[in-house]
């Protein structure tokens, strides 16, 4: 009797599962067009910055990682859903599948960002004490005559092959010795020298994703370097913020100027786990609603450092990690769009009027789920509520 009731379960299964898959192809009443009416800044609009991930092209050290060829969209083109209600794989829309070593991508991208009100990106900078990785796209932008705003995070976790930055399958180490100020220095010098690099009383914004990687001395003599170096080149010294990765939130010990926030760390831990049935037996990952999470402002908090506040639109790491420890949130547009209001009215309220920047993660995270890019599914709505938000705000 126990057989045949799973089985009968089982049949069930897979036609909930089967009138998922064909909604997901033909349903269009989600998709959301694109806006006929551009964003206009006005003087005291925040300045929302958008992270961005460069690894949209092949490189030597993927293709001996991952396979010929290796992009950012190998992974996001091989995800499937792994239960009902899962949208996956995400496809691009607009853009889609982009080389970025084409400069005409970027074009499009900064177009769409600014029709929606995003004010600049927030590039992910990969050094290994001199060794640049994933720069191209970089070179091509500061070259390019393309107006928009940037700064740099530095992603100075170890690359490994699970994208964790711990020291398992790693592909580049991450190490920091006393002569790295200089290298690094002469290597961002053209871009902090760019009048388009975001600065903040004449210091360019410097962003360290996970400060505890390093020696809290040997980081500070590194970045006490910078800050000379920039004096020398008609600076006042360098703006340096920290993500609040792994809980961290001491910046003035270490010689930081406040926080950028960088959900889904301060996140991880919040939100109701939600059971669902596995398409695959043999996943690895966790689903947590955040409904009570953005009901109860969990992301305000005392604090007496400067802080940067962030939120992202959504979030779903299986494509890269299904199958290791990855997490999915569940997060409605309402959602996410009180999760935004709320941190502008939090940063009006708290920062200084030269000091209003939010932060979204991200423009194009699709391998992570977090993403502002326009999909086939979702058309342009995740920008299409930054818009609306901003134009209320």
């Amino acid at each position: 009797m126990k057989i045949l009731r799973n089985f009968f379960n089982r049949i069930s299964f897979m036609k909930e599962y089967s009138d998922w898959v064909y909604d997901v192809q033909t349903n269009k009443s989600f998709f959301v067009p694109i806006t006929d009416t551009p964003f206009r800044r006005k003087q005291d609009t925040p300045k929302i910055f958008a992270y961005y991930l460069t690894q949209f092209h092949p490189i030597q050290e993927n293709d001996d990682a991952h396979g010929k060829g290796f992009t950012e969209w190998t992974n996001v083109a091989g995800a499937v859903p792994q239960f009902v209600g899962h949208c996956q794989p995400n496809i691009p829309y607009d853009i889609g599948f982009y080389n970025l070593l084409d400069i005409n991508v970027m074009k499009r991208q900064v177009e769409l960002a600014k029709m929606y009100g995003i004010y600049g990106f927030c590039f992910y900078y990969y050094w290994f004490s001199g060794r640049k990785v994933l720069e191209k796209p970089l070179y091509n932008f500061l070259h390019s005559d393309i107006d928009f705003h940037f700064h740099f995070c530095w992603a100075n976790e170890n690359w490994s092959k699970l994208w964790d930055g711990v020291n398992k399958e790693v592909i580049l180490e991450q190490k920091l010795i006393s002569s790295d100020a200089k290298e690094f220095y002469k290597d961002i010098l053209p871009f902090i020298k760019d009048h388009r690099y975001e600065k903040i009383d004449n210091k360019p914004l410097l962003c360290v994703y996970h400060p505890e990687v390093f020696d809290k001395k040997i980081l500070l003599n590194f970045m006490n370097d910078l800050n000379k170096f920039a004096y020398q080149d008609g600076f006042d010294g360098f703006y340096f913020m920290a993500n609040n990765v792994g809980g961290f939130n001491v910046p003035s010990e270490w010689g930081f100027d406040g926080i950028i926030e960088f959900p889904p760390h301060g996140v991880f831990d919040k939100g109701a786990a939600v059971k669902k049935t596995r398409l695959c037996d043999k996943t690895n990952f966790v689903i947590k609603d955040l409904t009570d999470f953005v009901i109860n402002q969990e992301f305000i908090y005392e604090t007496q450092n400067l802080t940067f506040k962030a939120c992202f639109p959504s979030w779903d790491n299986t494509p890269r990690k299904a199958y290791s420890n990855g997490v999915s949130f569940s997060l409605s547009d309402t959602q996410f769009e009180k999760w935004l209001s709320d941190i502008i009215l939090w940063t009006r309220q708290h920062n200084a009027p030269d000091k209003q920047y939010i932060y979204i993660n991200a423009w194009n995270e699709w391998g992570e789920g977090a993403m502002l890019e326009p999909t086939k599914r979702f058309g342009y709505k995740s920008l299409s509520i930054i818009k609306s938000v901003l134009e209320r705000c």
